[in-house]
């Protein structure tokens, strides 16, 4: 099978435990890229913090594409935003109060900010982790969408009970997925990281059986069964090696995308 495209999580995936991406990778990514492969960066991270990568590793032309937020938004390399679908409405007022109710920390997703009602040391990590400043504001209720949600929280137990709620009240509205072990996200049925590839598939005219999706969390299982060949990395959840076509023997660390590119492209 001659693939056409390979579809890549960064966190845990790419990046490797320093949250870059490795020169082993990298290269592996340029000659995949110079054979005529489409590389197309797929994250829960914001736009901004994808559309950066993209850039410290050459992808930014119009024919390159990032899909952020989880598959709510897909953007092409020059950054032009091809697809966007949104958490609007009364259903947003009733997420912000949930987590009020659990005292977790809650951040909402406009434009390029990244918007909270409180600082707290989890905000600060992420602020580390995604490179992104956030934006501190008095009450969410002035805003009535928002990208998605994200429940950051220590307590993984208060956690999980939420998104047993969220599954048994809103399961025919939004998806409810973590992507981190502490880090809860909400966002519209209509987007999440399958669905999003589905759409660039359409877009490009590019068949299912042509693309590669590697991945290691359970946000990545949506785009890894979507794909042709599914790839799970070493580092995985055992839930995403299940489902997938092909383990890495390589890690995250150990530059398990050049492994992919090696064995499945070059």
């Amino acid at each position: 099978m001659k693939y056409k495209m390979i579809v890549l999580d960064l966190d845990d995936t790419l990046l490797n435990d320093h949250l870059v991406v490795s020169d082993d990778n990298i290269k592996a990514l340029k000659e995949a890229h110079d054979a005529g492969m489409i590389i197309t960066l797929c994250s829960g991270r914001v736009s901004q913090s994808i559309a950066r990568i993209m850039k410290d590793i050459g992808l930014h032309t119009d024919t390159d594409y990032y899909i952020s937020y989880n598959g709510v938004i897909i953007n092409n390399g020059q950054d032009d935003r091809i697809f966007y679908k949104p958490l609007e409405g009364q259903i947003l007022q009733e997420f912000i109060e949930l987590g009020r109710q659990y005292d977790v920390d809650i951040q909402l997703y406009k434009g390029d900010d990244v918007v909270v009602e409180k600082y707290t040391p989890r905000t600060k990590a992420y602020e580390n982790m995604s490179q992104i400043k956030v934006k501190l504001v008095d009450d969410f209720k002035v805003y009535d969408d928002t990208i998605k949600v994200l429940y950051n929280g220590d307590n993984i137990e208060a956690l999980e009970e939420m998104k047993t709620h969220i599954q048994r009240k809103y399961d025919d509205q939004v998806h409810v997925f973590f992507s981190k072990p502490t880090y809860l996200e909400v966002i519209n049925k209509e987007a999440n990281k399958g669905l999003a590839l589905a759409y660039l598939a359409d877009y490009l005219q590019i068949k299912q059986e042509e693309i590669i999706a590697v991945g290691d969390s359970m946000n990545d299982i949506y785009m890894i069964e979507y794909a042709g060949m599914g790839v799970a990395v070493r580092n995985a959840r055992e839930e995403v090696k299940e489902i997938a076509n092909y383990i890495t023997k390589s890690t995250n660390h150990e530059h398990a995308v050049s492994e992919v590119i090696h064995k499945f492209v070059l």
